[in-house]
């Protein structure tokens, strides 16, 4: 949008206005550029003309808290430039943004000298944004209670489970003896990897619930690590009706191999729910950038939903799932961001979606 068209300066007089914009300078800048950290001067408002912003909080080690989303026609950094407080949050691009900042001091300067009227509205909407934080405020509390909760009953499930998966490697273990001809081999060693897969998903869950996870870090093939993914989950794949691509990159990744398989299984398997009664197709695509592999799984279907968008690596967020916990994508962002990377989405209504994995290279 232009500059002019902006809401923020229907709040003032044409002539005021004009000045407010006289004073703006505009910037485009990339996907996760930081604008500025907690803690920081507050020395500006900031427009946003195209793109989108997070606003996030440190909540523990390497993890944010987003608070809010800002998006076109929208602004934020209002309330340090009122009350001179440093920036109570982190501001993050969340993909190509366009913005326009205005210095604390014209705008401090216009408002001592306006209508009460024009300060009562933006003062109104400072307010909003402040009951939008607490509001989230009380969510993340109720979310850290369910995540209390999620981690007692993993614990329990794993003590549970322990037993029954032992005495099934057991047996595969006699069947192997007994029988080494190659395919009853093949058979055994799926049963082995699929019955570790299953402790480890519940173990996940309860990393996931204590915020930390332990990485076997190993150096893989990328190449033999989406082959295998693909013939473990093929059945799945099949017995849904969708076709699945491989087109991997022929480079060598440091990584947990057994955690980033879950990543790819919760994102493949989230899409193949959205292609429920459709021809779905999925494909899950590499390739190596400067300082980063790429990992994308793209599928056909309907696109994520707009009203689950902004929250979509957040727990317990689900949308038409029968069944769902909303745990899937979370994990994935974490044990993503356990790796010192980053995973984003892009949707499109009818268009599909396409989630990017981001790895840092070594």
């Amino acid at each position: 949008m232009e500059l002019s068209s902006h809401r923020f300066f229907s709040f003032f007089d044409p002539d005021v206005a004009d000045e407010l914009r006289r004073r703006a300078t505009v910037k485009t800048i990339p996907a996760q550029s930081i604008l500025f950290e907690e803690g920081e001067k507050s020395d500006a408002l900031f427009l946003v003309l195209s793109g989108r912003v997070e606003l996030c909080k440190p909540a523990g080690r390497r993890n944010y808290l987003t608070i809010a989303f800002v998006g076109e026609d929208d602004f934020f950094g209002e309330l340090g430039v009122l009350d001179g407080s440093v920036r109570c949050a982190r501001a993050v691009a969340v993909e190509a943004t366009t913005l326009a900042r205005i210095d604390r001091k014209p705008i401090l300067s216009v408002l001592r000298n306006t209508s009460g009227k024009t300060v009562i509205d933006v003062l109104n909407r400072t307010i909003q944004n402040l009951r939008a934080t607490d509001e989230r405020y009380v969510a993340e509390v109720v979310r850290k209670e369910k995540m209390t909760l999620v981690g007692e009953m993993a614990n329990t499930i794993i003590h549970d489970l322990r037993n029954p998966c032992h005495g099934v490697l057991v047996a595969c273990a006699v069947l192997h003896k007994l029988h080494s001809d190659e395919k009853t081999l093949r058979c055994c060693k799926i049963v082995r990897e699929q019955v570790d897969r299953i402790i480890s998903m519940v173990e996940e869950i309860l990393e996931f619930s204590r915020g930390t996870y332990q990485l076997n870090r190993q150096t893989e093939s990328l190449v033999a690590l989406m082959e295998k993914f693909a013939f473990l989950n093929q059945e799945y794949l099949q017995r849904n009706g969708v076709e699945l691509e491989l087109r991997p990159a022929n480079v060598w990744i440091h990584v947990d191999a057994g955690k980033l398989s879950r990543v790819l299984q919760n994102l493949v398997y989230n899409s193949a729910e959205a292609l429920a009664g459709r021809r779905g197709r999925i494909i899950i695509s590499a390739r190596s950038l400067e300082s980063e592999i790429e990992i994308c799984v793209r599928d056909n279907g309907p696109g994520v939903p707009d009203e689950i968008r902004d929250r979509l690596f957040e727990p317990f967020v689900t949308c038409g799932k029968k069944g769902g916990t909303g745990l899937g994508l979370a994990i994935a962002k974490s044990i993503v961001e356990a790796h010192g990377g980053r995973i984003l989405c892009e949707s499109k209504p009818e268009d599909g979606a396409a989630f990017h994995v981001r790895l840092p290279v070594g």
